[in-house]
């Protein structure tokens, strides 16, 4: 019997080979089995009325409701563990009935390894699906069959576009089978959003699931407030009380997409509820005073950038800052000088504009480091989010009163069944066995790969690099070939769109960072004929670039990574872009000296490349290497810091249970 583990879905003509770590030919014959068994029901499903179909959905919720209740994560089990028979039949009828409605609704049949794939999400695998391979119509297969417990299934994508187009996108074909279906929208009430709740399949952004969790965590703490004494003697004289209703039913189970980027890259990223009340507040004098006195501090001299981010007061730093304090006008004030002085600081040293940060609409909007995404609903603490916006000539906002807060990582783990989706998920298979308990699965694409990756480019300095990428861009333009540029931060998109301007081209688009109707609409056309489309290495994930006939032609999509990520699975994501769906296409790396992954984390490394003479750059397989070597090392550390994270958790919540059970 082969191990649990990561497995790898193949695709052939005619043929599905499901290979397990340790390759097991049982196995591969057991899903070939599997899916002609699909198929035979898609046959007999097609010869069914609309009314019909229904009495079926209707027949597998009554087999599935007959699973005791202490059996209800049977979904998750093996194919090898017989124990209830009846639930093979019941997952292989499911994923026919849906696959059958999706075709009568939009005309799509699913592929071989589509229908494998969603088999293994029904056990709850996280499944690494390639980009371009369906995976909107994917998670219906899940969804379905987890709705089939009358429990609820929360579907969440990582932002409101993409999680509105996936529900209006699958919702026909639920509604074909009689399940119902809602959407999240951010500042619903309350009863609209119990009643989204309700439903059998809720899409929603994944933060707003984790948020309205939150509140209603507040609102219970509210209602057992009442001192028992109290509500007895109210009681008495007639008053009635009723315990706070909460907008959430229990979570039971999830479907995650871009699950490595939720689970793995955000597991440390906690999500915070702040208070509609304004909470203790500090004159905005005080703030521009420790923002005009941060910037006078000078390096090394006054302050020292310590690793990890942190800024600290030199002997000296300290004097002046004390002696700033005896300077400093009657205000109101909520936290120390020092800590305005450190807050400012960061501001102006710890934080880069268009890298860490946007600013719009008059606002200061956190930019994600690993996604690259701009979020309108996070905001530093402590003062920060207000050092940050003095700095950049705003008026400092009214600081809210953090009223609950929760790690996604915790948060997820509250589902009794979770699986999820991605295009990279391979490389972390220990992260989410260790963390989550989950294996992953491999899936092969349903066309054979035809991407070219080319040899790696290294540059003495960003310049030579830049103009090595625009004068590359710009002859594959000429002859046709679309070409997509990936940069790593906003800032280095707007500088690359500069380097393009200085040699004269101007047909060229540029993404940052917000993912909307309209950005999917641009990365869209990215693939058309000699476009130029300089984006963000995450804007537009989850849009598909279509490549027309004559970009075909001239090579498909060529993608131009312009520096390396700590993570090398966001380089996969990047190159991931070209040659979907058996297109062709290509991808090429640069690298300079200046890059943020060298110039942060190795400077003998750094050192190497400003000694290369030539301006086109070389090709060193040393070089490779060393990056290589480099993004594991940062990547192990990663791993580490998680796991204290957990077992911080862990005690956290250890200390809460003990707390409520004295208390």
């Amino acid at each position: 019997m082969p191990t649990r583990g990561v497995c790898i879905i193949h695709s052939c003509p005619g043929f599905i080979l499901l290979r397990y770590l340790p390759f097991s030919r049982k196995s591969a014959i057991r899903d070939r089995h599997l899916v002609d068994r699909v198929r035979a029901n898609l046959e007999t499903f097609r010869t069914l009325s609309s009314q019909s179909l229904v009495r079926e959905t209707d027949r597998l919720r009554g087999e599935v409701r007959r699973v005791d209740r202490k059996n209800v994560r049977w979904f998750s089990s093996s194919l090898r563990e017989r124990k209830y028979g009846v639930k093979h039949d019941v997952i292989l009828d499911a994923i026919a009935l849906i696959a059958e409605a999706v075709h009568r609704v939009s005309g799509k049949s699913y592929y071989d390894v589509q229908l494998l794939a969603g088999w293994k999400l029904c056990q709850g695998t996280i499944a690494e699906i390639q980009t371009g391979e369906g995976k909107t119509l994917i998670t219906a297969i899940p969804a379905f069959v987890f709705a089939l417990a009358g429990r609820g299934v929360h579907v969440a994508t990582t932002n409101d576009y993409l999680s509105r187009r996936d529900f209006e996108t699958n919702r026909p074909a639920f509604r074909l089978l009689g399940m119902t279906t809602s959407h999240l929208d951010t500042g619903q009430d309350d009863n609209l959003k119990r009643a989204a709740y309700a439903c059998d399949i809720t899409y929603g952004p994944g933060y707003e699931y984790g948020f309205d969790y939150l509140r209603d965590q507040i609102q219970r703490r509210k209602s057992d407030r009442q001192p028992l004494g109290d509500r007895f003697v109210q009681q008495m004289h007639g008053h009635r009380f009723e315990s706070a209703k909460p907008v959430q039913r229990r979570c039971a189970f999830a479907i995650i997409d871009e699950a490595d980027s939720v689970l793995i890259d955000e597991a440390n990223t906690p999500l915070v509820l702040g208070g509609q009340e304004p909470g203790p507040q500090t004159d905005p004098e005080l703030y521009r005073i420790a923002n005009q006195f941060a910037a006078s501090l000078s390096a090394h001299t006054d302050y020292e950038k310590l690793a990890g981010g942190i800024v600290q007061l030199t002997e000296a730093g300290t004097g002046l800052a004390r002696a700033a304090f005896e300077k400093l006008p009657r205000r109101k004030m909520s936290r120390s000088w020092s800590v305005l002085v450190q807050n400012a600081l960061k501001a102006h040293i710890g934080f880069t504009r268009d890298v860490d940060y946007v600013v719009q609409d008059g606002e200061v909007r956190i930019v994600d480091v690993n996604t690259g995404r701009i979020h309108k609903e996070r905001r530093w603490q402590s003062g920060l989010h207000q050092a940050i916006e003095v700095a950049c000539g705003l008026t400092p906002s009214v600081e809210t009163i953090t009223q609950a807060r929760i790690t996604r990582q915790r948060y997820c783990q509250y589902y009794q069944q979770l699986c999820g989706l991605t295009g990279t998920a391979g490389d972390n298979a220990i992260d989410f066995r260790t963390f989550y308990g989950l294996d992953v699965a491999v899936v092969e694409t349903h066309r054979p790969c035809q991407r070219k990756v080319l040899a790696s480019r290294y540059f003495a300095n960003r310049d030579d690099k830049h103009r090595y990428l625009v004068i590359d861009a710009v002859g594959r333009s000429n002859r046709g070939q679309p070409v997509l540029v990936g940069t790593r931060s906003i800032r280095e998109s707007h500088a690359i769109a500069e380097a393009f301007r200085s040699h004269g081209s101007t047909s060229h688009a540029i993404l940052n960072g917000v993912q909307d109707e309209q950005e999917a609409h641009v990365i869209g056309r990215a693939g058309r004929h000699g476009a130029i489309t300089i984006a963000t290495n995450m804007a537009g994930r989850g849009t598909d670039i279509a490549i027309g006939d004559r970009a075909r032609a001239c090579g498909g999509l060529h993608v131009i990574a312009a520096e390396h990520h700590e993570s090398s699975r966001v380089d996969r994501q990047l190159a991931g872009r070209a040659a979907r769906q058996g297109d062709p296409g290509s991808v090429q790396f640069l690298t300079s000296a200046d890059d943020k992954l060298i110039h942060d984390h190795d400077d003998g490394l750094a050192d190497r490349l400003r000694r290369i003479k030539q301006i086109e750059g070389v090709n060193e397989s040393s070089l490779d290497a060393a990056i290589g070597r480099l993004q594991k090392s940062i990547e192990q550390k990663r791993f580490r810091s998680r796991q204290t994270m957990v077992a911080r958790d862990a005690w956290l919540e250890k200390i809460q249970n003990t707390l409520a059970k004295t208390g």
